[in-house]
């Protein structure tokens, strides 16, 4: 690219003859030119407005916006996105067309440039933006732009190999010179915010692309045309009504619920998402963070997942491990965890325990160590294992100035190592053996288990917002519901850092719990799980491990538990609402798990229901209890249920 001042004076020249030219043809042809700056169109906040909005071509169903998309170019085959962790992501809206970069983020979060006026200066500076980036898409809004923009502004877009959705009619790509000739151009006819929402949502493989030309483009594409794609692999999303849900309902039904759970501060705040047959149809934040209602909850706020995280972090890499034949079930998990092994100096009893008793939380392991309790002497923290700044051998980050020794982990492993197993062979529920597997799968690959979460499930999701210490990689504390104000050990109010004490003092990192997320991204996850492994057109984890890992594994010791998964109780559909867990309806077939913050997922296969509530319960306290009390998450739960079996017997 030339540079950005050169590149300034070449284009004032230019733009200075094309000025005069202009202005000599003006006086020949009485056309009043669009002066200086867009028109902007307002938006009403995502909703449509069909009838009235100026954008809107008289499209006015689902099916009609759906086949009103015509894709005319796909050279690169690059529509629908794949590999999502492959080159770097940018967005840029010409024009207006909020709505089109609001649901590209909601796939796979990008930075995003406006081009909202008609300035060389503001458009150089976008366009020089793009450079480190090479998957870039463009939405454009037809606006009364001269020619010498539109001439300039595609002539970057074939350089850069854009994925370009034109928002307008087929005619109105005659006046941009050169459009045609780009790799990849999706039309979208209109610029109604349904139009905007489905375009991105087609581009990323939500829905199929099968619209066609009604009508010739004169030289350029013919009556006819249109390429088509496939579909349905990833997440889309549509109103409940849309659905076929009864939606006032529905949203008035949750809305209470949530409502009577906040006044009784079961929590400040949530998030509440449910997917049905690969569509979101509930999506909604609620609340604030804190009762002091400084800061109102919204759909891209993380929440500490808690032991959620243990389905989320390593066993989706466990999984992986195990339909690569690393790791088997039914071996000793000793085989692979060395630490375990029995020697003449190296006492162990669970050297013949194997990953299935584990994960099935039958391998007789103690619920908790409190591993923090050492780190403290008479209410003080241990100097001879803390600093109050980093420095060699004390980087593990605890809180605002206050970093543990780094071999502090040994002490963890070692004390796991040497706890007592429980005399009964039966279901206990322990997180023992998920502040471990983090280490142990860094010695099995060779590769940092954080990165190697990241890299191999939650980037090909297009997941950014399931991270561990989300302080550390740039969100900023306002995007962080906050937890406990801890008074047990950290004497601290925890805000972005991990509420658990034993993943604390590993550092935020751990199986048991450290993950934060939003709803959205953590309902990928749950979907991706739903679809037997896949999602985005990627096998991430193989079906028949999924299969496996997700069926009861003991019911013959009344153990209901899958392979980490929580399952329903067995003979669940029997029992009262007051016995049942989580509900009555939730079938057999299902699975999740629930968090001590306040969080819970579930995913129903019967259903094909993905179900995510995320809070933050213990705020400011743990005793706060009232979300089990009344319980909301499972109420909910039904609430969606009831609604489903109302629509199929409608």
């Amino acid at each position: 690219m030339v540079g950005t001042n050169v590149l300034l004076d070449m284009v004032r020249l230019i733009l200075f003859s094309w000025i005069i030219i202009e202005s000599f043809v003006n006086l020949i042809n009485p056309v009043v030119l669009s002066g200086m700056k867009l028109d902007s169109v307002s938006v009403d906040n995502g909703k449509d407005v069909i009838g009235n909005d100026p954008r809107n071509t008289g499209v006015v169903s689902a099916t009609d916006y759906q086949n009103s998309l015509v894709l005319l170019r796909n050279a690169k085959q690059e529509i629908p996105f794949r590999n999502l962790d492959d080159g770097n992501f940018a967005c840029v809206v010409v024009g207006d067309a909020p709505i089109f970069s609001d649901r590209i983020n909601d796939y796979f979060e990008m930075p995003t440039f406006l081009v909202q006026k008609e300035e060389i200066e503001e458009i150089i500076s976008v366009l020089n933006s793009l450079e480190q980036y090479d998957r870039v898409i463009v939405g454009m809004a037809e606006n009364d732009i001269s020619q010498f923009y539109k001439q300039f502004i595609t002539e970057f877009l074939l350089d850069k190999g854009a994925t370009v959705v034109f928002f307008g009619s087929p005619d109105d790509i005659i006046g941009w010179n050169q459009l045609d000739q780009v790799s990849t151009l999706l039309l979208a006819e209109g610029n109604a915010d349904r139009t905007q929402d489905f375009s991105a949502q087609a581009l990323f493989g939500a829905m199929p692309i099968n619209g066609q030309l009604k009508e010739s483009v004169s030289g350029i594409f013919v009556r006819g045309e249109g390429l088509m794609t496939e579909g349905n692999f990833r997440l889309k999303y549509s109103s409940a009504a849309e659905f076929g849900l009864d939606q006032e309902r529905l949203y008035s039904r949750v809305d209470s619920v949530i409502k009577n759970a906040i006044e009784n501060k079961a929590f400040p705040g949530c998030q509440v998402l449910m997917a049905a047959k690969g569509t979101v149809v509930f999506n909604k934040s609620y609340g604030h963070h804190t009762y002091d209602k400084r800061t109102s909850v919204i759909d891209t706020d993380l929440y500490d997942l808690a032991s959620v995280t243990k389905i989320s972090g390593p066993l989706p890499l466990l999984m992986q491990l195990n339909g690569d034949g690393v790791l088997d079930l039914d071996e000793p998990f000793s085989n692979y965890w060395t630490d375990w092994q029995k020697g003449w100096f190296h006492r162990s009893n669970k050297d013949t325990l194997t990953l299935r008793e584990i994960l099935a939380h039958q391998g007789r392991l103690i619920p908790y160590l409190n591993f923090w309790r050492e780190t403290k002497r008479k209410g003080r923290f241990k100097r001879r294992l803390y600093r109050s700044e980093p420095e060699a051998g004390f980087t593990i980050e605890i809180d605002d100035h206050l970093f543990l020794r780094d071999n502090f982990k040994k002490k963890i492993y070692r004390a796991i190592r040497k706890s007592d197993l429980l005399e009964e062979v039966e279901y206990r529920y322990s997180g023992l053996s998920f502040l471990v597997y983090p280490e142990m799968i860094s010695e099995l690959t060779g590769r940092d288990y954080e990165s190697l979460l990241y890299d191999s499930v939650f980037n090909p999701l297009g997941a950014s917002r399931i991270i561990y210490n989300p302080l550390q990689k740039g969100f900023s504390s306002r995007e962080i519901a906050p937890t406990e104000d801890d008074q047990f050990f950290r004497r601290n109010l925890m805000h972005g850092r991990v509420h658990d004490e034993a993943a604390s003092v590993l550092g935020g990192v751990s199986g048991n719990a450290g993950l934060f997320a939003n709803a959205n991204d953590l309902a990928k996850l749950m979907q991706m799980y739903l679809n037997k492994g896949s999602y985005g057109g990627e096998q991430i984890i193989p079906k028949a491990v999924m299969n496996e890992f997700t069926k009861v594994q003991y019911p013959e010791n009344e153990n209901r538990r899958g392979l980490g998964f929580d399952k329903p109780l067995l003979e669940n559909c029997m029992k009262d609402d007051e016995d049942a867990y989580p509900i009555p309806e939730a079938s057999s077939s299902s699975f999740g798990h629930g968090g001590f913050t306040g969080t819970f997922v579930w995913v129903d296969p019967e259903y094909e229901i993905v179900y995510v509530f995320l809070s933050n319960r213990v705020y400011p306290s743990r005793s706060h209890d009232a979300l089990y009390k009344y319980n909301v998450r499972t109420t909910i739960q039904q609430i969606f249920y009831e609604e489903i079996e109302s629509m199929r017997g409608n």
